[in-house]
């Protein structure tokens, strides 16, 4: 036992950031990997959740295309297109296979932010548009500050579902050549032998680090829930 918690102890940094020289990579890269493209597709989900919701039939017709095609493609097909085809030196991009991998999780994570976006804002009360549009805000301020702030407070679990899910998802960005975190533990390894019977030890502590940032992440969107709750948004956001 003592030999295994040793073998731990002796990866743990390339596991949590890469091999020398190589870095960021590792969990470390999981992570900004995550991070980044869920902002990114929060930043698509908006506008495309917005023209889900429009009157004008060809513009909702596109967004609703959108969603559909990037959430019913598999991940890992997905990052081959992205990183063979859009990413390629076919278009002069010639992306490297990290930034290819950004731009599949975003567009990856856009489509499902942008279906929890529009269940969000189809459940804003009536009652809080009108309110503030009779307190004279503008048709922006009654986007930005009551509808999706609305959106945002209600829908938070689902958000907060989907990133964990993206984090978890960054370890099939492997087949592009993406050295995280499932892929450092299996260079780590190696073709060495005598390692064999670290292999369930090394992916037991894999799995403990996923886990723990998961759990991280989630209590920290259950304390961000409960602190964001106010008794009136009609008011509340001319604070802001």
């Amino acid at each position: 036992m003592s030999d295994h918690l040793s073998f731990l102890i002796e990866k743990l940094p390339v596991l949590l950031f890469g091999f020398s020289g190589q870095r960021p990579g590792g969990l470390l890269l999981s992570l900004i990997l995550a991070v980044l493209a869920v902002a990114a597709g929060f930043c698509l989900a908006v506008p495309v959740s917005s023209a889900e919701r429009s009157n004008w039939r060809p513009l909702r017709w596109c967004a609703i295309a959108y969603v559909e095609f990037f959430r019913g493609l598999p991940l890992i097909l997905l990052l081959v297109l992205v990183h063979q085809g859009l990413g390629g030196v076919r278009f002069g991009l010639n992306w490297s296979p990290r930034t290819s991998a950004l731009v599949a999780l975003a567009l990856y994570s856009s489509a499902y932010q942008a279906e929890i976006l529009r269940a969000g804002l189809a459940a804003v009360p009536l009652e809080l548009v009108e309110s503030a549009r009779l307190m004279g805000s503008r048709p922006r301020q009654v986007y930005i500050l009551v509808k999706l702030r609305y959106a945002l407070r209600v829908m938070l679990p689902a958000f907060t579902g989907q990133a964990i899910s993206l984090f978890k998802d960054t370890s099939v960005v492997v087949v592009i050549g993406v050295a995280e975190v499932m892929t450092v533990a299996r260079m780590a390894l190696g073709a060495d032998v005598t390692n064999a019977p670290y292999w369930v030890t090394m992916y037991s502590l894999v799995g403990v680090l996923y886990f723990v940032l998961a759990f991280a992440l989630s209590r920290l969107s259950q304390r961000w829930e409960r602190r964001s709750r106010q008794p009136d948004l009609v008011h509340s956001f001319f604070s802001y």
